[in-house]
């Protein structure tokens, strides 16, 4: 078997568990972490925001380092830190000690071993199958949004927050961090492949320039790009925030309201391995383009107000776009601007993307209050999406080595 798809059941892994953690399953220490501090919940949620603004900083400083050191030696210190940080966060004493160590931990784990590091070393290891590969790799975020919960859930009651922390943290010391070492590698010559049967990514005969972070910045394709997906971002992060509320407000049951984040949920699965593999057949910005248009007919036909029925149609649309996301901007990064400096462009562009996500979140909740309805801001979404695509229409693709 190609040694590159070990490199993908890596960074499957480590995602399964850093963005299984961070974005599905930090929400159930929400309860006893307030309990225990005697705080509310607003005070607990600043541990997310924290760490986004530290991950402002982290992200760029990591993605220089990715395109200069060993990405073993990144990737299993990303994991070794987080599960400190994790067994850290259990012996909170207080709630700002919570806060400042949940913050330095997500920024962390997130830059050192989350979908940036694992898009760079994937995307290195193919050509003609790289779609593919990263979208299999993506679909660790979904399979760790089920089993994370899952462990978490199921530790609760028995040991607590503390106890499920501590025990996470085993898990990533003893199970995870040495699956990673183990597996994953910078470049194919660093296990003595020249000749792969994707391509001559570890020969010499393919040497390529590393670019410099103002060359970078000076660069239109990188504004175009980070601006389109940062819309892209938003729009969809301010949406699933509030899936539920929106269909409690027209009526549904809790249930069913909670239902269509799992919807969403599976359909990103499933969408991660279908635009994985056409990115390996089409343009990756008509892929883009594509994703636009799907999260666009979502987020029209949830402004509607339909019935539950298309509602769901509309969540399996937008989730469908959403598991896109990743492949094809891991593609496209590679495209623009090369492996040598893959980690660099893409660190780069986090934090303006993270900007963009964070006004979201507001926007979703004022026009609320204005209207009383989510329709207004789903339509705004939609808008959105078309000024996005029409961001891409400068952006000139072509494969770099």
């Amino acid at each position: 078997m190609y040694y590159g798809w070990r490199i993908v059941g890596g960074s499957f892994l480590s995602q399964a568990l850093v963005l299984g953690f961070f974005t599905y399953a930090v929400s159930l220490l929400t309860q006893p972490v307030t309990e225990t501090f005697e705080v509310g919940v607003e005070m607990v949620m600043y541990g997310l925001t924290s760490g986004t603004f530290i991950g402002l900083v982290t992200m760029p400083i990591v993605g220089t380092m990715l395109d200069r050191l060993s990405v073993r030696i990144l990737f299993g210190s990303g994991i070794a830190l987080f599960a400190l940080g994790l067994w850290l966060l259990a012996q909170s004493a207080t709630i700002t000690q919570y806060i400042v160590t949940f913050g330095i931990t997500m920024a962390l784990a997130n830059a050192l071993a989350g979908s940036m590091i694992s898009s760079a070393v994937v995307s290195r290891w193919f050509t003609e199958s790289r779609g593919k590969a990263l979208g299999i790799a993506a679909t660790g975020t979904s399979v760790g949004g089920i089993l994370v919960p899952g462990l978490i859930a199921f530790w609760l009651p028995d040991h607590g927050w503390r106890g499920s922390l501590e025990n996470l943290a085993l898990v990533l010391a003893v199970i995870v961090l040495p699956v990673v070492l183990w597996c994953i590698r910078s470049w194919p010559a660093d296990v003595g492949i020249c000749e792969t049967p994707q391509g001559e990514l570890g020969s010499p005969d393919h040497p390529a320039a590393q670019l410099a972070l103002k060359d970078i910045l000076r660069n239109p394709n990188f504004w175009w790009l980070s601006l389109s997906l940062g819309l892209l971002f938003s729009s969809y992060s301010a949406t699933l925030s509030n899936i539920t509320p929106y269909a409690t407000q027209l009526g549904h049951l809790e249930e069913s309201a909670s239902g269509l984040i799992m919807i969403i949920a599976v359909s990103g699965l499933v969408g991660k391995l279908l635009f994985g593999a056409a990115a390996d057949m089409l343009n990756h910005k008509l892929a883009l383009w594509i994703a636009q248009s799907l999260l666009a007919t979502g987020f029209a036909a949830l402004a509607l107000e339909p019935p539950y029925a298309l509602i769901v149609m509309g969540c399996i649309s937008i989730g469908l776009a959403a598991g896109g996301m990743l492949p094809v901007w891991g593609a496209l990064t590679a495209d623009l601007f090369g492996l040598q400096s893959y980690g660099r462009a893409f660190g780069l562009m986090a934090p303006i993307i993270t900007v963009l996500v964070m006004v979201g979140f507001p926007l979703a909740g004022r026009l609320y209050d204005m209207t009383g309805s989510f329709s207004l801001c789903l339509w705004l979404f939609a808008a959105m999406m078309a000024v996005a695509a029409i961001l891409l229409i400068p952006l000139r693709v072509s494969r770099a080595p």
